[in-house]
């Protein structure tokens, strides 16, 4: 088997490619022969060192990936060899409240990821994906999906008629927006240009604002809204736009905390919260029943994950470079994996 590990150190100058010995299953093991593979913003903390005092190198990268089976241990069931399937994100989150000792089940760090030619994974981590998805749309959803999924499902599902606001038009935002559009809901969403406005119109979304030309964004949310706000956010953004999020919600309305890729530490009104009998929810990504949830609603509504770009598994650290450049308009794969 070839894979891709941060051998010595993290970084990208560390990313090195490497041959071992093809990993054999135990006996509720399948080893799967991978197809494809998809980046997240989180690689991009991992690659760059600062996901934690947790994740340490040697490492093999990236959470989100597809796979054949090509192998099973005797004590396996419910998979045969070719079928298509995704290892969970979390590998021992099978249902309900998340275990307490969540971050250890994490694939992609602390555990070896998904950017290897083959993997042995536990078959009850192991989730079937929808079969009208190609091998690089079904890489996409075992962080990503997920989590767009849970954070329309928790603490209560998104229901028709609704007004949901997704920040951004990442991954996790675009595949929300199919979702919540197959719910019912009226779907707002900021972004920052006009070009990336019209792709998100293109998709559905009722109402795009850029944030390059609007200054107050929640204003205009609550606007469009009767000047009631929306029933639930998306907040991808973090410490840059919470305050932001808390302004344009409804009383008595949803905030999903999702990302911080502007930053930690929100300094926050606290009267806008403690009037308002706001809920603030955090999710991280989703449990394996979550998971199979998910690939029921994308095969029901048809909803197919949006690609930017593919690159083979021989160039793998140029993915991690068209993430951080934020190249194209959707999700970055690796593909190729058995050229």
């Amino acid at each position: 088997m070839k894979y891709w590990s941060f051998a010595d150190d993290f970084g990208l100058e560390n990313l090195v490619l490497k041959t071992g010995d093809m990993p054999k299953p135990g006996p509720r093991d399948v080893l799967l022969e991978m197809q494809a593979a998809s980046l997240n913003y989180r690689d991009l903390v991992v690659m760059r060192g600062q996901h934690g005092k947790n994740i340490r190198p040697p490492l093999i990268p990236l959470s989100d990936g597809v796979g054949v089976v090509i192998e099973t241990g005797p004590d396996v069931t419910g998979f045969e060899p070719g079928d298509r399937v995704s290892p969970a994100f979390y590998q021992h989150w099978h249902g309900g409240p998340p275990p307490l000792d969540l971050e250890a089940g994490r694939l992609g760090g602390p555990l070896d990821g998904v950017l290897a030619t083959h993997r042995v994974f536990s078959a009850e981590s192991l989730v079937s994906v929808p079969a009208q998805l190609s091998a690089t749309e079904a890489a996409t959803l075992p962080c990503a999906g997920v989590t767009a999924w849970s954070a329309l499902s928790e603490p209560v599902p998104v229901r028709p008629g609704e007004t949901v606001l997704i920040l951004g038009s990442g991954d996790v935002a675009l595949l929300a927006l199919s979702l919540a559009k197959a719910s019912g809901a009226r779907t707002i969403m900021t972004t920052s240009s006009a070009e990336r406005a019209e792709n998100l119109r293109s998709l559905g979304a009722d109402l795009v604002i850029d944030r390059s030309t609007t200054d107050n964004w929640a204003r205009e949310v609550r606007n469009a809204t009767g000047g009631e706000g929306c029933d639930r956010v998306l907040e991808l953004g973090g410490a840059a736009t919470l305050a932001s999020s808390i302004k344009a919600v409804r009383n008595g309305g949803i905030i999903i905390l999702i990302g911080n890729v502007t930053g930690n530490n929100a300094d926050l009104f606290l009267p806008l919260l403690l009037t308002r009998k706001l809920t603030l929810q955090s999710v991280s990504v989703g449990s394996i029943s979550g998971f199979c949830a998910l690939n029921r609603a994308l095969a029901l509504h048809e909803i197919k994950p949006v690609i930017a770009r593919t690159i083979p598994f021989v160039s793998a650290p140029d993915a991690f470079i068209a993430l951080e450049a934020q190249e194209g308009f959707g999700n970055i794969c690796i593909d190729s994996f058995q050229a």
